[in-house]
Parts: C-alpha cells; structure tokens; sequence
C-alpha cells in the first residue's frame, strides 16, 4: 500500500523565475570553455593544441581542494543574509571577471593566461553552483515539486545555451561582426560581464532562503564517511559522471569536427542553435514524462538516445549539413532530460540524508557531485584533444583521410561506451516517489520517538563551581 503525504504547496512561477535567472549568465560564462577555447586559442591565439588540453584539465582539478571547501563552509555559514546566498554574490563578481579576461583578452595571452584565468572561472563557478544547487534542493519538499525547480532553472540555463550562439550570429549578420568563433566570444564575454551581478542580484533579493533548523555536521570527514556509505547516492553519482564525461568528451570535440571533417566553420553557430533550441523545447517533455514514469525511466530513455546519436557522426562528410542538424537533433533531445532530471534525483537523495543524519548535508553533497563532475569533466577534456593530437591531427596543419577518420572516432567510441555504461549504472538506482515517501515517514516518526525520548530523560543537575 502506498504512502501518502499532504500535498506540497507549489512555488510560485514568480519565484521560479527569480530562482532561474542566475543560470542564464553561469553558462553563457561557462559553455564557452569546452565550445569555444579549444578551438580559438589553437587556431587564432597561437596556443598548441595538447597545452591546451592539459590546461583545461589543471584548471578543473584545482577544485579537489576548493569544492569540498566551499560545500563544507556553505553548509556552516551563518549570516542575516542566509548560508548560501553571500557565496553566490561573491562567486558572481569573481566569474564575471575571469569569464571577461579569457573570452576578450585585451593581448597576446600564453599558457600560464589561460591556466589562470580557467582557474579563477572555475572556482566562481563553485563558489555560485555548489551553494545554488543546495538552495534548490531545499526550497521544497516535494518528490515533484523538485523537479518543477530544476526545470525551470534548467530551462534559463539552456536558454543561457541558445544565446551563446544566437546573439553573436545576430550579430554578425547585423553588424558584420559576431559570425566567426573567435568574435563570439568576445560578445559572450561582455555579455557575461554584465549579466553575471545583475541576474545573480536579482535571485538573491526577490526568492527568499528557507530556514532548516538542522545542526552543521562539524567533522569533514565524518560527512565524508556517511555520503560515500550512502549507496543510493553513489549509483546515481556514478551514473551521473559517466554521462557528463561521455558528452564533454565528444563537445571538446565538437568544434573541430564541424570545421574539419564537415567544413561548415561560418555556419556552425546558427546549426549548432538548432542542437540548443531542440534542448530548450524538449525540456518540458521530459519534466511532464518525469511526472508519469518516474526520473530513473525518464532519465534512461534520454542516456539512450546519446547512445543512438552518437554513433551517427561517423555518418558525416564536408558539407553533409542536414545530417549535422539531425545528429543534434538527437543530442538536444537527450540533453533536455540530462541535467534537470539529474538534479532532481539528486535533491531526493539528499533530503534522504538529511533526515537520516539531522544535519545540515546539502552543501558537502554538492560540493562532492560539483568536484566528481568537474575532475571527470577535466579528465575527458585533458585526454580528447592529446588523443587525436597523437593520431597526427593539426588544426594548423595539413590532415589527410588518417587523420581526420582520427578525429571522427575520438569523437564517438568512448562518448559511446560511456553512455551505454551510465544506462547499466542508474538500472540499480533505486529511489522512487513512493519509496521515497516511505522513508519520509519512516524516518519521520523515527525523528519524533528520539525527541520525545530526550524529553523524557530525567536532567542531571549538577552544582556549580564557583
């Protein structure tokens, strides 16, 4: 028999909203590095292609130390304005910066430019999403409800997407100047410049922060102990990674695929608006399927269609531009389930935790997801371009049949082998909403007998010394 709870009491779409904003300038500061930078410092700012990778990856796995940092504190913060919301206003203004410095260098930039500043991107981008995504999970409840949250954020951060490439298009068809990757990004990074405060600003006055009344877990390493116990969290955890590697492996990729083997450089932007549009309309899809089957079937019909996409780029050929548009077709599909779904699932489990330890955990829990996500993300990046480097691939140079059927299969065989592993991965992950209300209640009465029980101790008094 089922277990019912009273309904939850739906957000706002106002608050929504205002929760939403701030995403749409994160990835318009972050979806660049993987699309943009690998191509643009090779080909146009002298960078070697291998330094490249290696950088990138440097930069990423600089957060062993600063996620778990930030999630700890995060979670131990105490201030009038809330605990999340003053790492969010300061990760704002020190991602804006960097965002501005590697997308619009004022010179000749070097190794050590790049390291830096992706350095400096990336640890904003922790000090904004580890607290945002604890925010989200705690601003309800609601096996569904949470759903509706990070769809909705989702839905600005795709939008986010979709303008990376949209505006600097318009613009290059307007202005002359915006169409070739290289412009784009100067474009994205002062849109990034201005965004980044005014949005963030926006979310932090108008969506208030909910009030747990739980203890901070004051040992780092107990919290560590009990979230890798936790094996609910480790499927889903698992799973999460092998698809975030398999598709930033195939996106570093990605550029250099589309101006080598398929030859369409000066149209790459409005096709690849087609892939982000497709993700955008999909979004609502798959939240309103989520709602029918469930997250974990939702979330494995969308790692399918990446195991079906994927394969289809050996397909392509110079100028085969219908074919391109349809491979992302199907990658934007399966994208609109990927991230909301997964941060839905995610909230679950740690609501879970929560309530089973009676302290506060979201922040540690995100901060693990943030920095998995990120080293593997980092370790995708950092070994793509080196491998088709070691197959004789040059952006500067000359690349016959070899090479370039080199750059066809990096992009697919591992991308591949990994989505169909993260499928075998969540078929364990076990959580549903009915279960999920089971161990609510569970550990809800649970909680209730230890409270009266504390009540009920007698109290030792002891004399006071003076």
């Amino acid at each position: 028999m089922a277990i019912t709870t009273p309904p939850a009491r739906r957000l706002k779409k106002s608050t929504l909203l205002y929760f939403g904003l701030p995403d749409y300038a994160v990835y318009l500061a972050a979806i660049p590095v993987s699309l943009y930078l690998p191509l643009v410092y090779s080909r146009d700012l002298g960078l070697d292609l291998t330094d490249i990778g290696l950088i990138l990856m440097l930069a990423r796995i600089s957060d062993v130390i600063t996620d778990p940092l930030i999630g700890y504190l995060s979670d131990r913060t105490n201030t009038r304005f809330g605990k999340r919301k003053p790492w969010l206003a300061g990760g704002a203004l020190v991602m804006m910066i960097a965002a501005w410095q590697l997308f619009a260098p004022l010179g000749p930039v070097d190794n050590w430019h790049l390291l830096v500043w992706s350095m400096l991107l990336w640890l904003g981008w922790t000090m904004i999403n580890i607290p945002y995504f604890a925010w989200g999970a705690e601003l309800s409840d609601d096996y569904d409800e949470r759903t509706r949250i990070t769809g909705w954020r989702q839905f600005f951060g795709y939008l986010g997407n979709v303008s990376v490439l949209f505006i600097p298009t318009v613009s290059g068809e307007l202005f002359g100047y915006g169409s070739i990757p290289k412009e784009g990004l100067t474009i994205v990074g002062f849109m990034a410049l201005v965004l980044l405060p005014l949005l963030m600003f926006i979310a932090l006055w108008k969506v208030p922060e909910p009030i747990k009344h739980r203890a901070a877990q004051t040992n780092l390493l107990i919290s560590g102990k009990q979230m890798y116990s936790n094996g609910t969290f480790m499927v889903l955890f698992i799973g999460f990674l092998m698809l975030s590697m398999g598709t930033t492996w195939a996106g570093s990729m990605f550029m250099l695929l589309a101006v080598y083997v398929v030859e369409i450089e000066e149209n790459i932007q409005a096709i690849l608006l087609g892939h982000y549009f497709t993700q955008l309309l999909s979004l609502g899809l798959w939240m309103q399927l989520s709602y029918r089957i469930g997250k974990k079937q939702t979330w494995m019909i969308g790692a399918t269609i990446y195991c079906l996409a994927s394969p289809c780029y050996l397909l392509l050929g110079p100028g085969d531009v219908w074919g391109m548009l349809a491979v992302l077709a199907l990658y934007g599909v399966a994208g609109g389930n990927f991230a909301a779904i997964s941060l839905s699932m995610k909230a679950d489990v740690i609501d879970v935790a929560s309530m089973r330890t009676g302290t506060h955990v979201a922040g540690s829990y995100m901060a693990t997801w943030s920095l998995g996500q990120k080293m593997f993300q980092a370790i995708a990046v950092g070994l793509a371009l080196p491998t088709v480097a070691l197959f004789g691939f040059d952006p500067n140079g000359v690349n016959g049949p070899d090479e370039l059927l080199a750059l066809r299969l990096n992009t697919v065989v591992i991308p591949t082998i990994l989505y169909g592993g993260a499928v075998l991965v969540i078929w364990r992950y076990p959580l549903s909403a009915d279960k999920l209300n089971r161990l609510r209640a569970a550990l809800t009465r649970r909680n209730e007998r230890r409270g009266e029980r504390q009540e009920a101790a007698p109290r030792v008094h002891r004399p006071r010394v003076v």
